[in-house]
């Protein structure tokens, strides 16, 4: 499937029911060179905040726009300086695919140091009192960021979380963002996720032949199961804090944007 448009799609129809008053806030970590979930939340009338490091000359457009606060540092788990290794891919520099995980398989030898923060300071700099949704792309360094979700009053958890997932290869191979490392790293947001009462799940992969699979994450074996899919190649969990949805209504979302790999492949290169 095509990840984006169709977590976009899902997000545009979900957030309004979710949150139909605009009370609270929308978060977009990683923001990237495209896709930018950012402006979706503004347009739908959510007060909204971007944390990008490397900010692109069209998301300052955009931020400026609407407007949305842009916070150029990276998410991490320290209020400092930390070493982000830029992005790379065919040989080419990408910095969609910057890390501050070393070892991304994302991520070259070209370093900068960059300013952090971690999500206390985030949400007091932002001044949250509540949060709809909280967007998150950091490749591999997922984890670092929802684990202080445990750190959080009920009244702050985010009533929608979206984190990607995989990406440079496949479930079944067990390499790059499937690797048993940034494997675990992703079991740990979900069970992070989990322990903290989040429920209602919809996975989107970029794998030939899937469709958006809706699970409730209460319901898992963690220790024993994962939803994934065994060619699961690259994607998006969303995860609702005690809310639920139409099933039917996820599927008819999500239906216009099959897809597979060469979608992830597209979506990564173009800005």
């Amino acid at each position: 499937m095509r990840v984006e448009a169709c977590c976009q799609a899902l997000l545009e129809h979900l957030l309004p029911e979710l949150d139909p008053q605009r009370q609270g806030l929308c978060i977009d970590v990683g923001v990237g060179t495209f896709a930018f979930y950012c402006e979706l939340f503004a347009r739908l009338g959510f007060a909204t905040a971007a944390v990008e490091p490397s900010p692109t000359d069209k998301l300052r457009v955009v931020c400026g726009q609407y407007p949305i606060q842009l916070i150029e540092q990276c998410l991490s788990d320290q209020v400092g300086t930390q070493t982000l290794h830029m992005g790379q891919f065919a040989n080419l520099a990408n910095s969609n695919f910057s890390s501050l995980a070393a070892d991304w398989f994302g991520a070259s030898t070209i370093t900068r140091s960059v300013p952090t923060l971690d999500l206390a300071a985030l949400l007091e700099q932002v001044a949250a009192t509540r949060i709809t949704a909280f967007k998150l792309d950091v490749e591999g360094w997922e984890p670092v960021v929802i684990q202080q979700f445990a750190d959080l009053p009920a009244e702050l958890l985010p009533q929608a979380v979206m984190f990607e997932y995989g990406g440079g290869s496949s479930r079944a191979l067990g390499e790059k963002g499937w690797s048993p490392r940034f494997f675990e790293g992703t079991m740990t947001c979900l069970k992070t996720l989990q322990q903290l009462g989040y429920d209602f799940s919809i996975m989107v992969d970029y794998a030939s032949g899937t469709q958006a699979k809706v699970f409730d994450l209460q319901s898992l074996d963690l220790a024993r199961e994962s939803p994934f899919y065994a060619n699961g190649v690259y994607g998006n969990i969303l995860c609702f804090y005690r809310q639920r949805f139409s099933i039917a209504t996820i599927h008819k979302v999500c239906a216009p944007y099959g897809g597979g790999l060469a979608n992830w492949l597209i979506s990564k290169i173009v800005s």
